[in-house]
């Protein structure tokens, strides 16, 4: 769902991927938003690592893990909830785009606050299309910088932001790929198998080891049905 207005010097939308059904989506932008060594890093090597500790020590072992896995599906569901409503405004004669991510309602943390990002820091994009919901990946020239990087980016001014952004000098990649698209979707499978599947899987076999991640899901849960389906 988007709503968008265009003049000459500035293009506005806001976009939405919301309630229950929408959260495949959400989790898979959000993994394109981490650089590959960083996420297989986190995302995959680290809980592997903590499974052969487990299998090893045994319970102390597996508690850290569900600590880990309660951490990360934390970390991931509040990140992804970027995208159940941002709005975006792009100023092309100021070479601005201002960005506000309204998260989830209810939600554990609350933004609207509008952030401003100069075009000029913006060395390249990236779109990626998942489905009938494409996002815009933006780089900067610094590799640590805390900006807004992921937008999602309805049809209708798709184009439009494209010309603000090579006017700007931003180097566009190439539209994502069956591929690409495929491998994001492999992030999102890595992302439920480690972080979904296999610590509820042990809840059956040392339900005292994964009290950390049971809370996590529970809390969560509270959460994610209640903003709709």
């Amino acid at each position: 769902m988007s709503d968008s207005d265009e003049n000459e010097a500035a293009v506005t939308w806001t976009a939405e991927v919301s309630g229950l059904r929408g959260l495949p989506t959400r989790v898979a932008f959000n993994g394109v938003d981490f650089g590959r060594v960083l996420w297989w890093s986190l995302f995959a090597v680290v809980p592997v690592a903590l499974l052969i500790v487990g299998v090893f020590v045994g319970d102390r072992g597996l508690f850290s893990y569900s600590v880990y896995a309660a951490v990360m599906l934390t970390a991931t569901l509040q990140f992804s909830e970027r995208f159940i409503r941002m709005s975006v405004a792009v100023d092309d004669d100021a070479g601005e785009l201002e960005s506000t991510y309204h998260m989830g309602d209810p939600s554990l943390f609350r933004s609207d606050e509008d952030v401003t990002t100069s075009l000029s820091d913006v060395e390249s994009a990236r779109f990626v299309t998942l489905g009938d919901r494409t996002a815009a990946r933006l780089y900067y020239e610094k590799s640590f910088v805390n900006e807004p990087s992921m937008f999602l980016v309805p049809d209708g001014v798709k184009a439009r932001f494209r010309e603000v952004l090579r006017r700007h000098d931003v180097s566009i990649s190439a539209d994502s790929t069956p591929k690409s698209v495929d491998w994001v979707w492999v992030r999102f499978a890595v992302t439920a198998l480690f972080f979904g599947a296999i610590p509820l899987g042990t809840v059956f076999v040392w339900p005292a080891s994964s009290v950390p991640f049971l809370l996590a899901v529970f809390g969560h849960a509270a959460f994610v049905l209640r903003q709709g389906w």
